[in-house]
């Protein structure tokens, strides 16, 4: 039996998905504090409800960095989508525009340093990124982990955005 077929993917693209949006309808447990928070971390794979195993591991990795990080859902509601491969799949980020230097160099250090990806290992992310006027962009990359920079440049792009 082959397995499937890695495609690479790298987009970047307007986004419908506001901080304000998701502070309108933010679980009851964020919604107090959603304001103090830089980084949630979204649901993926297309769903509603389901985030990626290992989610809780990035949201401490990012907090305890001093990146104030929530993940968009209530403790009861919380559910881990396991996809068992090789592949590293880290997420689905909504960034406030202000952290996203910070953030990034983050994000790099957790992919090499905490999970100690090699080169050719596969990764798949998802940022969403707010821009200085409120509206946001989403960037995907679905690749090699020696050119997820080239997603990391697209975001940090944003930050200098006027």
């Amino acid at each position: 039996m082959a397995g499937l077929e890695f495609k690479e993917r790298f987009d970047v693209s307007s986004s419908v998905i506001t901080f304000e949006q998701l502070a309108k309808n933010a679980p009851s447990e964020l919604s107090e504090n959603i304001d103090e928070v830089a980084v949630l971390i979204l649901p993926s794979h297309d769903t509603d409800d389901c985030f990626y195993s290992g989610s809780l591991d990035t949201l401490d990795y990012l907090n305890n960095n001093a990146l104030k990080t929530e993940v968009y859902a209530n403790d009861d509601e919380y559910k881990e989508l396991g996809l068992h491969a090789a592949d590293i799949w880290l997420g689905t980020f909504f960034v406030k525009n202000i952290v996203i230097p910070v953030f990034c160099g983050l994000v790099s250090s957790y992919v090499y340093d905490k999970l100690k990806a090699n080169k050719d290992d596969k990764i798949s992310l998802k940022f969403v990124v707010e821009k200085k006027d409120g509206k946001s962009s989403t960037v995907c990359y679905d690749g090699k982990v020696e050119d997820v920079e080239k997603a990391l440049n697209a975001v940090k792009e944003f930050s200098n955005d006027d």
